[in-house]
């Protein structure tokens, strides 16, 4: 008989501790906290201030691992882009809005750090590239048959931008409900479908 694999109770340990920042962090941010210190996080995830230095070099380290959770618990199902294209509206509208919405404090928090943090803007600018890949491939039909494909590709990629959910939400004030329903109208006029 086989013996059972050893936990290493420090490894584990360290996983827990870092699981913990990383989730303090991420609840702080959701609660509008965008700049917290180490002290704050350490409180809320039970550990000692000097926890959070030894299990992330630097402030950079944690937001990108913050961004990586943050990723993994809005993840979403792909749809089919050959459904038809109602059907693809109404699941990828549902799939963005729920994304967006969840990374409103996200991206405020984002945008005080970016100008000081080469690795944010790499991270915004690949998340901003996945998206705008997202909607080319499941509205391709729509737009290859636009006047200017590449002008209707980029129109939509603005359409369902983190910016323009936030002007929908903030500047205009629409609840969530309304920012949804606005959103597919604007990708509905913009592909004139």
């Amino acid at each position: 008989m086989s013996q059972p694999a050893k936990i290493d109770g420090r490894r584990a340990r360290t996983t827990r501790t870092r699981a913990a920042i990383v989730n303090a962090l991420t609840d702080l941010l959701d609660e509008g906290h965008i700049e917290p210190t180490a002290a704050e996080i350490a409180h809320r995830a039970g550990i000692a201030v000097r926890s959070v230095g030894q299990h992330f070099a630097s402030r950079e380290d944690l937001l990108l691992a913050v961004a990586e959770h943050h990723a993994q618990r809005v993840a979403t199902e792909p749809i089919d882009p050959d459904a038809p294209f109602e059907v693809r509206l109404d699941r990828f509208v549902a799939q963005r809005a729920k994304i967006l919405e969840a990374s409103m404090a996200m991206r405020r928090a984002a945008a005080v750090v970016v100008a000081r943090s080469p690795s944010v803007t790499r991270a915004l600018d690949t998340v901003a590239r996945r998206r705008r890949e997202e909607t080319a491939v499941l509205f391709a039909r729509e737009i290859a048959a636009r006047e200017d494909p590449v002008a209707a590709e980029r129109a939509v990629a603005l359409v369902a931008s983190g910016r323009a959910w936030d002007a929908l939400r903030g500047e205009l004030g629409l609840g969530a409900k309304a920012a949804r329903v606005q959103l597919a109208h604007l990708i509905h006029a913009v592909l004139e479908v």
